[in-house]
């Protein structure tokens, strides 16, 4: 009951922010990517038109979303920095309740992207009439590894967030995220997995040839990385739980 009602009080702080401009305005990036991409596609790119998305949309991820999670965690948590309010509101409500719920709600604006994500791929194939059937295994299994590993970077952003008084912090991790995220993509994979941002495009279910005489790009199935999987899944809960118990152990 109490959990309740500490959510719903979460809620009502950032009902009249317009936070759902965020992850909206990044989707608009996204479609728009997306209209340019087609501008010259012919019938062999619409034959394997969801396999292009597949491999191209966790790359762009690489770039976008890292700076998206940082501004969604700074806008949120910054209410509670100005004005020294924390120390107040934390006389009334437990510290990690309160810190669990406020990554709940971020949480919530990670998945209204990803859904986002989700429907500008559908959005594309019907628009452009891929010619490709829809794997829905694959599109399930690529929006459930982009809001997982969202919610691992989110969860640093949340952390970095709350224990800064000064916000531009945060926010330079995030951009700094994006451009390690992109450049990862070019690394050594054993460099590459170094680099947390970067495991947006560490999923892929696709690799990519190029033929340069052809001038045609096709695409190859690549397993599952199972251990990598579990392994980042161990080190996500790990590091939710340690920056979790610093900032319940530290002093406001």
């Amino acid at each position: 009951m109490i959990m309740t009602h500490c959510f719903t009080v979460e809620l009502k702080k950032h009902r009249r922010m317009h936070m759902w401009l965020i992850p909206a305005g990044f989707l608009a990036v996204l479609f728009f990517w997306a209209m340019f991409s087609h501008k010259n596609t012919d019938a062999y790119d619409l034959a394997q038109g969801y396999t292009n998305l597949f491999f191209q949309l966790p790359m762009l991820n690489c770039i976008l979303m890292p700076l998206m999670l940082s501004v969604i965690a700074s806008r949120l948590c910054d209410m509670e920095i100005k004005g020294e309010t924390l120390k107040l509101i934390l006389t009334l409500e437990e510290k990690g309740c309160f810190y669990d719920l406020k990554f709940i709600h971020e949480c919530m604006y990670l998945f209204a992207f990803v859904l986002g994500e989700g429907g500008i791929m559908l959005l594309c194939g019907r628009l452009y009439h891929y010619t490709e059937t829809l794997s829905l295994s694959l599109l399930l299994r690529h929006l459930a590894l982009t809001f997982l590993v969202g919610a691992v970077v989110l969860g640093l952003q949340h952390f970095l967030s709350l224990l800064s008084h000064n916000q531009i912090l945060p926010l330079l991790t995030g951009l700094a995220g994006s451009f390690l995220g992109l450049f990862s993509l070019y690394f050594p994979p054993v460099v590459a997995r170094l680099i947390l941002w970067g495991y947006f495009g560490a999923f892929l279910p696709y690799g990519m040839n190029w033929d340069r005489a052809a001038k045609q790009t096709s695409y190859y199935p690549v397993a599952f990385p199972a251990v990598t999987f579990v392994c980042f899944v161990l080190f996500g809960i790990l590091l939710y739980l340690l920056c979790r118990w610093i900032f319940i152990k530290k002093e406001v």
